[in-house]
């Protein structure tokens, strides 16, 4: 089982704002969705992503290269995973169920909250448009292998996290995974941070959540 330790970024402030963010985060390691956990489904896009808190947000930067950009949820809680789509699910100790965040590369979000895929309760628009979102998408230069290289910064406050008991994630314990999905693109694949072992692509498996340490 993979862990990170997630450090606080005092620069960012109580009240981080995303342009900041996005900058702060380039000069922290990157973790890497370097899982192809269903191997039948081939593909040459390339995740990273970085992670970090303030005290009262989770401050989340993404990094993807891949061919084909390809949208088609604009509202909140579609199912974006269609799309080319980033997503961070996440339980904090001791709680049994979790929430899972999934964007697309515009920003149109879903996030919902429960034990299992088939038991969850989404969250508000109202609630999800508190998460701050960044996005830059561009040609990769000549010399990546991939056409289109896209990044997205996110600041998700604390406050979002409505079914949890906490004031501060500083020292918070939790248990999560990271994942890059495009189940509708010319060529789906399904990218992991810690490796699932499913016979088909699942990503609600919290049995194969890494750890995550909150500093």
């Amino acid at each position: 089982m993979k862990k990170i330790y997630i450090p606080v970024i005092e620069a960012a402030g109580e009240h981080p704002m995303i342009e900041a963010v996005e900058i702060l985060m380039d000069s922290l390691p990157k973790h890497y969705l370097d899982n192809q956990s269903w191997p039948q489904f081939k593909t040459n896009c390339q995740a990273s992503f970085c992670i970090a808190h303030s005290g009262r947000s989770i401050l989340l930067k993404f990094y993807v290269q891949e061919d084909i950009i390809k949208v088609t949820k604009h509202v909140t809680n579609e199912q974006v995973h269609k799309d080319n789509c980033v997503e961070f699910f996440i339980a904090f100790v001791p709680e049994q169920k979790y929430y899972n965040i999934e964007i697309n590369c515009v920003g149109t979000c879903l996030m919902a909250y429960g034990t299992g895929r088939s038991k969850r309760k989404m969250l508000s628009q109202n609630r999800i448009d508190t998460i701050q979102r960044r996005i830059r998408i561009q040609s990769a230069p000549p010399q990546v292998a991939t056409n289109f290289e896209w990044q997205i910064t996110l600041v998700v406050p604390i406050d979002v996290f409505e079914f949890s008991d906490f004031t501060s994630l500083a020292g918070q314990q939790a248990v999560g995974n990271f994942f890059k999905c495009g189940d509708d693109l010319p060529a789906p694949h399904f990218l992991t941070w810690n490796v699932i072992e499913a016979a088909i692509p699942d990503f609600h498996l919290p049995r194969f959540f890494g750890e995550l340490q909150f500093g």
